[in-house]
């Protein structure tokens, strides 16, 4: 018995000096990749910081949020529109920003890089650029030629029943 109770004694002091005697400064050293990283160091041409959603309003003339400040338009066909992300079906938005006389107005299409400038003749009438028209309809309503691409938003409310404290 005594043999077994000094050869555990022997054991832990070994284990213990060789724990105490070893060098551990690099035990839990955190390697750091070297590369600079830079955010939000992504400025266009005009200084707008894509990363944080800003993009050139010609309109405005400065960078926005189109997604904070413009109109959303919806597709008009969703389904066919979804696209996948991750294994999610992510719809993509138009948006549209007036300028302060409604004279113009500012289309941000998605995956667009610029914006495309839609004048109207007048109030009550279309605003156009080449083969797209912006119309005032239950909303708006984009067209490419004859066909409808975009529609305004509709919010979809949605009634919550129950609880979600648990029982």
């Amino acid at each position: 018995m005594k043999i077994i109770v000094h050869s555990i004694l022997a054991v832990l002091l070994l284990t213990s000096c060789d724990f105490i005697l070893k060098d551990h400064s690099t035990d839990d050293a955190v390697v750091v990749d070297q590369k600079p990283v830079v955010l939000g160091n992504d400025k266009d041409d005009k200084g707008c910081v894509a990363s944080a959603g800003y993009m050139w309003s010609e309109t405005r003339k400065g960078c926005i949020r189109v997604f904070e400040e413009g109109f959303r338009l919806t597709p008009y066909r969703s389904q066919a529109d979804s696209v996948d992300v991750d294994g999610e079906l992510v719809t993509l938005n138009a948006y549209v920003v007036f300028s302060e006389d409604k004279a113009v107005a500012e289309l941000f299409l998605p995956n667009a890089k610029k914006s495309l400038l839609l004048k109207r003749e007048s109030e009550g009438k279309p605003y156009v650029q080449s083969d797209w028209m912006l119309e005032a309809w239950k909303g708006y309503v984009l067209k490419k030629g004859n066909q409808i691409e975009f529609v305004s938003a509709v919010a979809v409310e949605k009634k919550i029943i129950g609880s979600d404290v648990g029982e």
